[in-house]
């Protein structure tokens, strides 16, 4: 009988260190499926298996997606369908469904096997950072050199292998998952070049054209002769315009700035980065200290942990409650939470507590957010907003304060195309349940920054003066020299 306990016990061990239904990218079954054609009832089978996937997953679908929509969307899909496909080509068709699921936490993943085979030959996506203006149109994010050519950063893009880019944007956004039209821009310019080769299939050469002071420009790129390299020196300070995805950078005598692309990274290398930077702001004696998560898609929420203990003076959590919805993968060793279809709600008490007071930043804190923070991002902006652990800047968040969060990954049954659904819901930790983003205490929309007038290049916050591009930090220097009241 313990032989059989244990031999059990074992098989529990084995499948639960698998943990399939977390692995974000698992080799296919068997290669042959790249190759080979689907047929048209196999692919109508998968639409159905990721639409009824995404319901019983989800704890709170109805909230998200309209779901007659969602279901009339996937029946039209089905029904363009009348020819086999392989697995890109089906792809371009079922991938469309992410959009209708009006959640960043839940989406089809590309065919990243069939990316990565030719990565290893070789062929490279397009090469070029974009992102979204404030007109929704596509422009570059940095500023690059080709040949002798020096390409400025914001260059608006006309078009790309003769497609306008207005029409580009529209047709890659329904792969794209976010509660918000804007969302769903911004993670198509996160992965612009995968994305353009999974709707498309463009890789090595690109005809782009660019709109600069001097006109139009064509830039012909070709992987193996002509690929552009980023002119770090033409784009002078502007924050989200850097190749680093993570940076510090003192702004003046007593400002410190620290710039965080996403949290998508190794909790070990973060914490590396966060306790250098944080010994460099001791010894600088920075008394203003400016975090940017503006363009912050999210990722790890150990990372938000470990910067919010460098922050806080007291105990602090990060959320108050905690739901989700159990089905075949998260009930846990001997299905002990529950059954499938269950909503669990677990009140949050875990908290957290503040690194020791010789490290830990005592100034004043001023976090900065917009419409595309999202995800780990949104945690940390309830964290210290909730908690009063720091001043928030900018322009509400698209995603909601109280967000859909960790979910399951599983594959459709034919393609083996992999899905990512949530299955968890985050309460901020006030409690409050409006459903909403987050708003920030200082709002870019209540102020006038074109009448401030007063702060002068020569003060102690001359990188927020009238040059000064980026309106968030001119409205914190306006803020911390006293003139903000004249902006209102």
């Amino acid at each position: 009988m313990k032989t059989l306990i244990l031999v059990i016990l074992s098989m529990l061990l084995m499948g639960g260190c698998k943990q399939r239904h977390l692995d974000i990218f698992p080799e296919l079954s068997d290669d042959q499926l790249m190759l080979q054609k689907l047929s048209v009832v196999q692919m109508r089978a998968d639409i159905d298996a990721l639409l009824e996937g995404a319901i019983q997953r989800h704890p709170d679908i109805e909230e998200y997606a309209d779901l007659a929509l969602l279901r009339a969307k996937a029946q039209e899909l089905k029904a363009s369908l009348h020819e086999p496909l392989n697995r890109v080509e089906f792809y371009r068709v079922v991938g469309s469904l992410t959009s209708s699921f009006q959640d960043g936490h839940s989406f089809l993943i590309w065919p990243y096997q069939e990316l990565n085979k030719a990565r290893e030959a070789g062929h490279q996506t397009f090469p070029l950072a974009v992102s979204v203006n404030d007109k929704g149109k596509l422009q570059l994010k940095h500023a690059y050199i080709l040949g002798d050519k020096a390409i400025p950063m914001l260059s608006e893009i006309v078009s790309i292998n003769d497609i306008e880019a207005d029409f580009l944007l529209s047709q890659l956004t329904p792969y794209a998952g976010g509660e918000t039209a804007l969302l769903r821009e911004h993670a198509v310019v996160m992965r612009f070049g995968i994305a353009l080769w999974a709707r498309y299939g463009w890789l090595d050469n690109f005809d782009v054209k660019v709109s600069t002071p001097e006109g139009v420009q064509e830039l012909q790129l070709g992987a193996h002769k002509n690929w552009p390299i980023v002119d770090e020196k033409a784009q002078g300070f502007v924050a989200s315009y850097s190749e680093k995805a993570h940076y510090y950078k003192q702004l003046s005598d007593s400002v410190g700035f620290i710039y965080l692309g996403h949290f998508d990274i190794d909790p070990n290398e973060f914490e590396r980065f966060v306790d250098q930077t944080f010994a460099n702001i001791k010894q600088q004696n920075i008394k203003q200290l400016i975090i940017d998560i503006r363009d912050n898609p999210g990722g790890n929420t150990d990372t938000v942990t470990y910067l919010s203990r460098y922050l806080a003076d007291k105990p602090f959590r990060l959320i108050s409650k905690l739901k989700e919805k159990l089905n075949e993968e998260n009930r846990g060793w001997l299905n002990y939470k529950g059954e499938v279809g269950d909503i669990v709600v677990t009140d949050w008490d875990d908290w957290e507590s503040p690194i020791r007071k010789d490290q830990r930043f005592d100034g004043d804190t001023f976090l900065l957010i917009g419409p595309v923070t999202y995800s780990a991002s949104i945690v940390l902006a309830t964290t210290l907003k909730d908690n009063g652990i720091a001043t928030l800047v900018g322009e509400a968040t698209g995603g909601y304060a109280n967000q859909s969060a960790q979910g399951n990954l599983f594959n459709l049954p034919n393609s083996e195309l992999r899905a990512y659904v949530t299955t968890r819901m985050l309460v901020r930790p006030n409690g409050e349940l409006a459903r909403r983003g987050v708003a920030p205490h200082y709002n870019l929309n209540d102020y006038n920054l074109n009448a401030c007038k007063h702060v002068q290049a020569s003060n102690a916050y001359a990188f927020a003066n009238n040059n000064q591009k980026d309106k968030s930090l001119r409205l914190i220097g306006l803020l911390l020299s006293d003139e903000l009241k004249h902006c209102e």
